[in-house]
């Protein structure tokens, strides 16, 4: 067994891929699989797999894909091929620090924590990000995981025990434009029992262009949106700690919602302008699809938002009066 699995998917990613796996295969931790997936790619990302391969056969095992499954359903063919005592993932138009695997390890063992998070940063915004804060640390109760649900933050910074994803096993949905993560990412915190960190930007998000995040086709997008909505309720509303992370989790589906209905009102706003007193004429003049697409989900938020939004203080204090009338006037249509 090797100390760490990262999983990494890989989609045309011919320029990106060889500095990313370069990052990976020169870590400090020597005892480290690097699992790459091939999604079905149409340029030569197989092939600098397989030069990889042949260049790091103790280190890298690559799969090859002829079915094109999105990040998240080729994220978990890497899962299932994961033998690591813990599990790291990485996205092919990023890279590392060379000491990143070896610390968050190494912070693994000294804690036994069963996730071990450290920083974020983003070339785009020349900023950097750090989630857990000392007070987060240790063994988790409902108030540490909603303020970690809450905070947002990266699977791709984190390393988690094996069974927190495979006993029994918990995959992310396959072919979604968007939001493929954040079931997991829930379902993480509620089934951890500790956490641990380490105070230092390792990851290096590239934002390239046309990546896997940027998203503006609305069929698309709102298929993400629903399904992100539907795969976090299905996959953790039984969990036990569920109950007392609520709040926190209504919260991101709140936001969640709200994405998809600007979404399917985008081109109304931009014409019509971004203001409290023109909420309805957005719907008002909304076209025959976007109305139907708002309806169907409007009828999955009251199934798994309960909590109304005046009464959640995530909600309050951090979406916006606008976007917080508007999902108002679209619960009130619907």
């Amino acid at each position: 067994m090797k100390k760490v699995s990262v999983v990494i998917p890989a989609y045309n990613a011919h320029n990106t891929l060889a500095r990313c796996l370069g990052s990976l295969v020169n870590q400090t931790l020597e005892d480290i699989e690097i699992i790459v997936v091939n999604d079905a790619s149409t340029d030569d990302t197989w092939e600098i797999m397989k030069r990889c391969e042949a260049q790091f056969p103790d280190k890298v095992v690559i799969i090859n894909s002829d079915i094109n499954t999105g990040c998240g359903g080729a994220r978990s063919i890497g899962l299932d091929a994961a033998t690591g005592e813990y599990i790291g993932m990485a996205d092919a138009d990023d890279y590392v620090a060379p000491t990143m695997y070896e610390k968050l390890y190494n912070r693994a063992k000294e804690t036994g924590a069963d996730i071990v998070d450290s920083g974020f940063y983003s070339e785009a915004t020349d900023k950097a990000l750090l989630t857990v804060s000392d007070d987060l640390e240790g063994e988790l109760d409902d108030n540490k995981r909603s303020r970690l649900i809450a905070a947002n933050g990266y699977l791709v910074t984190k390393i988690f025990k094996n069974e927190i994803l495979n006993d029994p096993p918990v995959r992310m949905q396959q072919n979604m434009a968007a939001l493929e993560d954040l079931e997991i990412f829930i379902y993480t915190f509620l089934k951890a029992k500790s956490i641990a960190s380490v105070k230092e930007v390792f990851y290096n998000y590239c934002d390239t262009a046309g990546s896997n995040t940027k998203m503006s086709d609305l069929d698309k997008y709102y298929d993400a949106v629903y399904r992100a909505l539907e795969g976090v309720y299905d996959k953790c509303h039984d969990m036990e700690a569920y109950e007392g992370c609520q709040e926190a989790i209504e919260y991101i589906l709140t936001k969640v919602y709200s994405y998809g209905i600007n979404r399917c009102l985008y081109d109304r706003i931009a014409q019509i302008g971004s203001d409290e007193t023109k909420v309805k004429k957005y719907f008002d003049y909304a076209g025959e699809k976007e109305t139907k697409m708002l309806n169907k989900l409007s009828k999955l938020k009251d199934k798994v938002i309960i909590i109304p939004y005046e009464n959640n203080l995530y909600v309050k204090n951090n979406i916006s009066k606008l976007d917080i009338e508007i999902m108002k006037e679209c619960d009130r249509r619907n």
